[in-house]
């Protein structure tokens, strides 16, 4: 009887040890897997951010050239001299990152202004001005002030007249160490370096946060020193082929991440740069879960199992698989939800208490389609439904698709609609024959929010919220382009010149003058359509693009329009009235582009400035 007791506990503690193995094995495997998954997340990050570094300084410069286009257009239509612009340069310096601005004749020599300091330098000699002679906008590289002992590089573009002849320069420098990238939160826990290089690896501009960072001329001297020269080789090759890179070295002993990301307006790179140190410190500190005192959790729990009765077995497993559970939702806190689902058998494996979904067993298409028809948006719901249905899923595996994400709006934990993005990664299982897919769900609102702001920035003239010229001809050539095969189909471009605005800013000031824009703007807006496009060109000058009408429909709205438009301001005893004049060109009769409606437009409206003002012609049919 002792033998056989002996024997059965032998056995008892064999399976025990067996079963302690196993569990220690699980848990380490899952630490691992758990471990890299987040390892790879906060690369995708530092890629990400790379990215938005490169947008957000593409969207600046591009801001850059909006304003000194503006400018040259302004020169251009209202041949305004140097002493009567200094005014709108001085404000536009203060108001920009700007080291200084100025008007250059072809000689050379700018007329500049820093907002409180005149110069009159000579560019001649500087290597972009044969390029703007020729017509073209310059970024230049880094370079020595010639009014400063600043680092700049210069933004300039040639003022063209209607015959397309260089007739001057408009002239801007932006000092390096004002031109920023942008910085992400979620970067917070480490130290991360952001520099603008060429695609030689020189450097433009130093991370402002750390600017004894890096004490070489380029990028690559760091590399070389530490013996990484098949690492810099490589980059050089792809930067100079101008594609985006994503790789490790070693620099100074210490491991980095690194990201380059491709400017648009220039041969510029963004680089950004992390140590896998700080990468591992916030892992760790992500999966701190001590696993000395989760191996007592678990190991406690099985020697009383072990002791007391077999049927008490499962409901123990169950209690230590919610243990589990709660440890995911620890190590996934920083996330709005998580879902972890086996396509193949359509099965719900784990969902994030956070998302707040009945406890309740079901299979996956039904706990989709539950969180899709309670959480998310309208415009989303039929969208997201079949791009997470399980059969799409296993479609997408089978071609190799491996990870998608997709971006929609849906409540939050205070009820809320805000922007998330849900990443979907899927993987065999050991058998070789189910496919898991692990669903995380972000909150990128705030991320959406700056990119919609920065959207708008760069394509809405700043005074009054109109469409600028750029964004302008853009919208309007794209769409004569896609409905060319509607000839029967007629369009009107309307441009729209202000009267006697000259003397209501020389009489009344230019806060008046910008008052009235933007009075006229708002008028412009309210009577169009929604579907219409409103463009500030410059100046006083406007564009109204009116899809889908003919000019008898026309005719009596602009006859009101110029009645709405005679607006009256004073000041003190002094009184002054504008209107306006304007000329009709129609599509496809008098163009099919934005070029060709602009010139046929143009003639007929020097044609109503002609017969009296505050009244419009139609173009005359070719």
């Amino acid at each position: 009887m002792k033998f056989v007791k002996k024997r059965m506990f032998g056995v008892v503690f064999a399976l025990f040890i067996l079963a302690c193995a196993f569990i220690l094995l699980s848990i380490l495997n899952f630490y691992r897997e758990l471990q890299n998954k987040e390892a790879s997340i906060q690369e995708e990050s530092l890629l990400d951010l790379s990215q938005f570094t490169s947008n957000y300084m593409d969207v600046k410069l591009e801001g850059y050239l909006s304003t000194l286009y503006s400018l040259s257009d302004l020169v251009l239509f209202k041949d305004v001299k140097w002493e009567n612009i200094r005014d709108r340069l001085n404000a536009i310096v203060s108001r920009q990152e700007f080291l200084h601005l100025g008007l250059s004749s072809l000689d050379g020599r700018v007329w500049s202004t820093d907002g409180s300091t005149e110069y009159i330098i000579d560019i001649s000699g500087r290597p972009y001005w044969q390029d703007l002679l020729a017509g073209k906008a310059v970024i230049t590289d880094a370079q020595d002030s010639l009014v400063s002992s600043k680092q700049i590089f210069v933004v300039a573009v040639p003022i063209m007249n209607r015959q397309e002849q260089v007739v001057g320069i408009v002239h801007g420098a932006v000092a390096l160490n004002e031109f920023q990238g942008y910085e992400d939160s979620r970067f917070e826990m480490g130290s991360y370096l952001v520099f603008v290089v060429d695609n030689t690896g020189s450097f433009i501009l130093r991370d402002h946060k750390h600017p004894n960072a890096w004490n070489y001329s380029t990028i690559f001297d760091e590399l070389e020193d530490s013996g990484k020269e098949q690492v810099s080789e490589a980059i050089r090759r792809q930067l100079a082929a101008n594609l985006p890179v994503q790789t490790e070295a070693v620099i100074s002993g210490k491991e980095y991440m690194l990201c380059f990301n491709p400017l648009s307006m220039n041969n510029w790179y963004t680089v950004v740069l992390m140590s896998k140190e700080d990468i591992n410190q916030h892992i760790a500190v992500l999966l701190d879960n001590n696993i000395n005192v989760l191996l007592i959790q678990v190991l406690i729990p099985l020697i009383l199992l072990c002791l007391i009765f077999f049927f008490f077995i499962r409901k123990k497993v169950k209690m230590e698989m919610n243990k589990e559970y709660q440890l995911r939702e620890k190590l996934f806190s920083d996330i709005e939800g998580f879902i972890q689902a086996d396509l193949s058998e359509d099965k719900v494996v784990y969902c994030s208490q956070s998302l707040g979904l009945p406890k309740l067993t079901m299979p996956f298409s039904h706990l989709s389609e539950l969180y899709i028809h309670n959480k998310v948006d309208e415009d989303y719901q039929e969208r997201l439904t079949r791009i997470l249905s399980g059969e799409n899923l296993l479609e997408l595996y089978g071609q190799g698709i491996a990870h998608i994400s997709q971006e929609y709006k849906a409540k939050d934990k205070n009820g809320k609609f805000r922007w998330f993005q849900c990443d979907v990664h899927m993987e065999v299982g050991d058998n070789q024959k189910l496919i898991g897919a692990y669903f995380i769900l972000r909150n990128i609102d705030e991320k959406k929010q700056m990119e919609v702001a920065l959207k708008t920035k760069a394509e809405r003239d700043s005074l009054t919220g109109l469409y600028n010229r750029s964004t302008a001809t853009d919208l309007i050539n794209v769409f004569l382009h896609l409905n060319t095969h509607l000839p029967t189909v007629n369009h009107a471009f309307v441009i729209l010149d202000l009267d006697n605005f000259k003397v209501l800013n020389d009489t009344l000031l230019h806060k008046t003058g910008d008052k009235a824009l933007q009075d006229v703007s708002s008028i412009l807006t309210n009577f169009f359509r929604r579907e219409d496009v409103v463009c500030r060109l410059g100046g006083d000058e406007f564009v109204v693009f009116l899809k889908n009408i003919s000019f008898e429909v026309l005719e009596p709205k602009l006859q009101r329009l110029m009645e709405e438009l005679r607006l009256t301001y004073s000041q003190d005893d002094k009184s002054v009235t504008i209107s306006a004049s304007a000329g009709v060109a129609i599509s496809p009769v008098n163009g099919t582009t934005f070029k060709e409606l602009y010139t046929a437009a143009d003639k007929a409206l020097y044609q109503a400035k002609h017969a009296g003002k505050s009244c419009f012609r139609r173009a005359v049919n070719p």
